[in-house]
């Protein structure tokens, strides 16, 4: 695969998963499962299992495509050793200074937590479903919820620092 398909590929991948995240959080306070999937289970019970599996899958290829070839110091720059950089990014915000959009920096690395975010709460998802009935079902769950809600959080701030960029881009 080369450089533009591969490019082709995590734009389509990324449409996906968007839409995938957002079905899930939004239809998420519909879901009623707690230590198993209940016998009174709905369409949006089945559609939240389906769709998470789903999303799991295609955000684990999404990763793969995006890191791809030394990539993910864009999206992991605190572990590539460019924990400076990010500092600096946050030092900017404090002043009102917008900062710049290329990986590797702060807006890489919410972008790179958006990312595990997601896989995390579709690895805990699955674990859940599959110890359903047991107690350890509960834990599993739990950390379910604080994947998702991290996912909300990185999404809102990736929405935010997009919007951010668009704003710029416009001004100039």
């Amino acid at each position: 695969m080369n450089e533009a398909q591969r490019e082709a590929a995590g734009n389509r991948l990324h449409i996906a998963v968007t839409l995938l995240a957002l079905w899930l959080v939004t239809t998420s306070p519909w879901v009623s499962m707690l230590r198993r999937v209940p016998a009174s289970a709905g369409f949006f019970d089945y559609a939240h299992l389906i769709l998470g599996v789903l999303a799991l899958f295609v955000g684990i290829l999404y990763g793969l495509v995006v890191v791809h070839g030394g990539r993910w110091k864009l999206y992991f720059p605190l572990a590539a050793g460019n924990g400076p950089a990010v500092g600096r990014d946050l030092a900017g915000l404090v002043r009102g200074k917008v900062p710049a959009a290329e990986g590797g920096r702060l807006f890489g690395a919410i972008e790179g937590l958006l990312l595990v975010a997601l896989v995390a709460a579709g690895v805990s998802g699955v674990v859940w479903l599959l110890l359903q009935g047991a107690d350890a079902a509960l834990t599993w769950r739990m950390l379910h919820i604080v994947f998702a809600r991290v996912l909300i959080a990185a999404g809102v701030l990736h929405v935010l620092a997009v919007a951010s960029h668009l704003l710029d881009f416009v001004r100039d």
